[in-house]
């Protein structure tokens, strides 16, 4: 009898452990439909490397397994794990598709040079007031290079806050501090701490008034003296 109650046991206890186990199966085997890439455009140098890769995928815990495929392999390859490597100066481009939705893809454009950016300078805090706009600069390094090597993109980590268009214009909408991120072709990056205060009000001007001041008048001292209705003097 006891024999029977522990594998009974042992058979509930492995139903359990499949059980709360069968959503993470089913999330993780989960057809993606949508798909976001670390880099729309990659730059790499002349026998550098670049790591291309998926950074979001939808819904949360499908599939993130992608094939890569160069156009032109005189230019650049790529590994299976997206490590792209430059080979002479040219443009190619990839294209990586998912394994689990083969009609959901991305192009990517590869970009190889001789020069690449090697540092990115930029404030790293800045103050601003709700409603204000701001501009950022960011400074690639070297100097002597292409300005299409110099480009990058623009990120905010609250947009709600502050939000940045390409051009690294700021709008502050709301109180609150956030990171906005300036990030090159080839991964160079540089952070700019942004504080958001609340606007300053006009200071009310209040014009004071003073008070009426009733002020009582003595009485006269008696001087036996008394005028009549009439305008006759009495003593």
């Amino acid at each position: 009898m006891r024999s029977v109650m522990k594998r009974m046991m042992v058979i509930v206890m492995i139903v359990a452990v499949l059980t709360a186990q069968m959503p993470g199966k089913a999330a993780a085997a989960a057809k993606p439909i949508m798909m976001s890439l670390n880099y729309s455009t990659v730059l790499v140098k002349v026998h550098g490397k670049q790591k291309l890769g998926v950074s979001s995928i939808a819904p949360n815990g499908a599939s993130k397994a992608v094939k890569y495929e160069i156009a032109n392999r005189k230019v650049a390859t790529v590994s299976k794990k997206g490590v792209v490597k430059g080979k002479k100066i040219g443009v190619t481009t990839i294209r990586v598709t998912s394994k689990k939705n083969k009609k959901l893809r991305k192009l990517v454009k590869v970009i190889v040079a001789d020069k690449v950016p090697t540092k990115v300078k930029m404030s790293s805090s800045l103050k601003m007031r709700v409603a204000q706009k701001k501009t950022l600069k960011a400074s690639v390094s070297p100097a002597k290079m292409l300005k299409v090597y110099k480009k990058g993109s623009w990120i905010s980590t609250d947009t709600e806050t502050v939000s940045v268009s390409s051009k690294g214009v700021l709008t502050a909408h709301r109180e609150g501090t956030v990171s906005v991120i300036f990030t090159t072709l080839n991964g160079k990056r540089a952070v700019c701490q942004v504080t958001v205060m609340a606007d300053q009000a006009a200071a009310a001007t209040t014009t004071v008034v003073p008070a009426a001041v009733n002020t009582p008048v003595p009485a006269q001292p008696s001087s036996g003296v008394a005028v009549t209705s009439a305008g006759a003097v009495t003593r």
